[in-house]
């Protein structure tokens, strides 16, 4: 008979980690966590923007929301779509602040933290080998250690990803309302910018609070390429810019070839690629995972059954295929653009109520709506250029 020091041990101490590990010790069992950091959240990996759906999914204390906006300008090289909803439609956060939240409310739920770092596995066994080659045995691991995912690579996964780059830059008031084209200033609104050069990602502002922003972009790009576009592009529109703080990471690309479950290993969030492929985004998707995960585990447990462990990957194709593989095509058709392509469907979608179809049926979680309801009105035949339109044609099936 084998004998575990813990139910379930977590590799990873992020929100995805934390969360997953709260949950589980909700539920009665014995969990350790573990993180080869001593500083949790640090350095900041995140452009930490999420929409109000957050609510429905884990808590987020008010004292952790730096801002709220409800609308966005979207912007090619040459043009400038605005949509906006009636009620705040995304939070933008202190990241740091929340993954240390999320991790001191596992702590206080009974859940061990050990900061030493995990770098080798037996699955089958429920070992974990940390560098110091100390053993730990558990029931179940769970897999939460990010995109370059330690769990991930030892189970087999491919692991494909994106670089992203990210500068905290003072901006002031004036020069953001001439970039925007605007009389008023607002910190109610992200700016969205298309590029020929960022695909398949997009560059971003996400203003946090006395004229500073958040200001990054993913790609296919290196980390050095990608700040000089950065700040090549604050000069090219005449932005000046302070920059305070510098960050890069990377956002995995999902694989649904991928394993998410081997034996007693469990992968969730970043570590198995729950990604909007589009935005880059995974967050809530995660934390939905984690509830979905956490009932898998629990049962698998009690009945000593690790077969019950598949279910958790059919829950998430069953829930987010379908979104995912519409966000890829999105994404695909986009990289057929070049900068007078993107401006070409900027100035069509201004002339045919786009902005009004964004604002009504836009949704950062479920893209999928918009798509839907561009192809039923037709809106896509109207503004894509005619030398795509049988490229486009092909991915979306018409």
């Amino acid at each position: 008979m084998v004998n575990f020091d813990y139910d379930v041990c977590v590799v990873g101490a992020g929100p995805v980690g934390s969360t997953i590990s709260y949950y589980l010790s909700l539920e009665g069992l014995s969990v350790v966590l573990l993180d080869k950091k001593t500083k949790i959240g640090y350095p900041l990996q995140c452009a930490g923007i999420l929409s109000n759906h957050i609510n429905d999914v884990n808590e987020l204390p008010k004292d952790i929301i730096l801002n709220k906006v409800k609308g966005a300008f979207i912007h090619s090289p040459n043009h400038i779509l605005t949509v906006e909803k009636d009620d705040d439609a995304a939070y933008i956060i202190d990241r740091i602040a929340y993954d240390q939240f999320l991790l001191n409310r596992a702590i206080d739920n009974g859940v061990k933290l050990i900061n030493k770092k995990a770098v080798d596995f037996d699955i089958d066994e429920g070992s974990v080998i940390l560098k110091n080659g100390e053993i730990i045995k558990s029931k179940i691991i769970v897999g939460c250690d990010g995109p370059n995912s330690v769990l991930s690579k030892y189970i087999g996964n491919t692991q494909d990803r994106f670089q992203a780059s990210q500068l905290l830059v003072k901006i002031s008031p004036e020069d953001m309302m001439s970039y925007r084209g605007v009389s008023e200033y607002s910190m109610d609104f992200v700016d969205v910018c298309l590029l020929e050069e960022t695909l398949p990602g997009f560059l971003w502002f996400i203003p946090i609070g006395n004229d500073l922003y958040r200001m990054g972009m993913f790609s296919n790009e290196s980390h050095k390429v990608q700040s000089e576009i950065l700040t090549d592009y604050l000069k090219k529109n005449n932005l000046k810019f302070e920059i305070i703080e510098k960050y890069k990471g990377f956002i995995p690309i999902f694989n649904k070839n991928n394993d998410m479950v081997k034996s007693r290993a469990v992968l969730i969030g970043d570590a198995a690629g729950h990604i909007k492929p589009t935005s880059g985004g995974g967050l809530l998707i995660a934390f939905n995972a984690c509830k979905w995960a956490c009932e898998y585990i629990l049962e698998a447990i009690e009945k000593d059954d690790l077969t019950i462990l598949e279910k958790y990957p059919d829950k998430i194709m069953d829930e987010y295929q379908k979104e995912f593989s519409y966000q890829i095509k999105v994404q695909n058709a986009l990289c057929m653009l070049t900068d007078d392509d993107i401006d070409y469907l900027f100035m069509k979608l201004k002339k045919n109520d786009g902005e009004k179809l964004i604002s009504e049926y836009g949704d950062m979680d479920t893209q999928s709506l918009l798509i839907k309801e561009s192809l039923k009105r037709g809106l896509v035949f109207k503004v894509m250029p005619s030398f795509l339109f049988k490229k486009v044609g092909k991915l979306f099936g018409f």
